[in-house]
Order: C-alpha cells, then sequence, then structure tokens
C-alpha cells in the first residue's frame, strides 16, 4: 500500500496575521507582549493547558473518559498550582516594587478554601 502524507501549505505572513486578528476578536481571547524567555514558556504551557482543559471537559464522566473523582483531584491539582503561582508572582513583585494585583477570581477561590479548611478543623 501506497502510504500518502499530505504536507499543509505553510501560510503566508499576512494569512497569520490575519489568523490572529481573527482570533483576537473573539470572546474570551487575550492578547499579551511577552517581555521574557520564561514568560514565553509560560505561555506555551499555558495555551496548551487551556487547550487539554477543553478535551477535559468533554471527557468528564463519560464511559471511557475521566471521572468526577478524578477530574476533582486534577482540578484540585490545578488550583493549588495557580495559587502558587500566584504566591511567587507577588513575592518577585514584593522583591522588585512592582504591584501585583492577585486577580479576583484567585481571591475568592482562596477564600473559599479557606472557608473550607476552617469547616474542617472545627468539626
Amino acid at each position: 500500500m501506497e502510504e500518502r502524507v499530505e504536507q499543509r501549505q505553510k501560510m503566508t505572513r499576512e494569512e497569520i496575521l490575519e489568523k490572529k486578528i481573527s482570533m483576537a476578536r473573539e470572546r474570551g481571547s487575550r492578547i499579551m507582549k511577552i517581555n521574557s524567555p520564561l514568560g514565553s514558556i509560560m505561555f506555551n504551557v499555558l495555551r496548551q493547558f487551556d487547550q487539554a482543559y477543553a478535551h477535559f471537559k468533554g471527557q468528564l464522566g463519560e464511559p471511557g473518559g475521566i471521572s468526577h473523582e478524578e477530574g476533582a483531584a486534577l482540578m484540585d491539582e490545578a488550583r493549588k498550582i495557580t495559587m502558587a503561582f500566584s504566591e511567587f508572582t507577588g513575592k518577585l513583585s514584593k522583591q522588585v516594587r512592582f504591584k501585583y494585583y492577585v486577580p479576583q477570581e484567585l481571591q475568592e477561590m482562596r477564600q473559599v478554601t479557606n472557608r473550607k479548611k476552617d469547616d474542617l478543623s472545627t468539626k
């Protein structure tokens, strides 16, 4: 059997720019200028996390997919990593005298987590 490999045509600069502009107009999109090599790496990881999360939601609770218990454990780990990164960013910002604002959603997440810890310790 002859195996046919389809090759994608390389997009022109204009096509890439048009695609980026189109994506920037989409609801929920964010535009960010990256200032550091580490920030570029983290942005790439974040982009892939977001794509994996979309697949995660589609497989959550599905036969052959991810159980709700496993999904909750994964999201708990993601929450902890996010909080740890926020704390590090606050520490770095304080060191260089840059004002870091903890995102509102993260503050709310912390409050819920702290309430759950308080509830467990009073039982």
